[in-house]
């Protein structure tokens, strides 16, 4: 896909870790880098759609949870 600036081009990248977590991104490319030039024309018929809004409302306290014991939220000073 071609990125809204035009230029750099991102490739999806999705699966599943040896852990069994998922997950899913995109690897960049920009122009020099290998490979660019050949992926270049097919990007262009591929821009990136506009982003479309979630199916339904992301739960604040799921997404908390999640956040937490990942050990991104970071520090609290809270006791659970």
């Amino acid at each position: 896909m071609l990125a809204e600036d035009g230029v750099t081009i991102l490739l999806p990248l999705r699966g599943q870790t040896e852990d069994g977590v998922f997950y899913s991104g995109f690897e960049e490319f920009h122009p020099g880098d290998p490979g660019y030039e050949e992926m270049l024309p097919v990007a262009r018929e591929n821009p990136v759609a506009e982003k479309e809004e979630p199916q339904r409302p992301v739960d604040t306290d799921t997404l908390s949870r999640i956040l937490r014991e990942a050990g991104l939220d970071g520090p609290t000073g809270e006791d659970d």
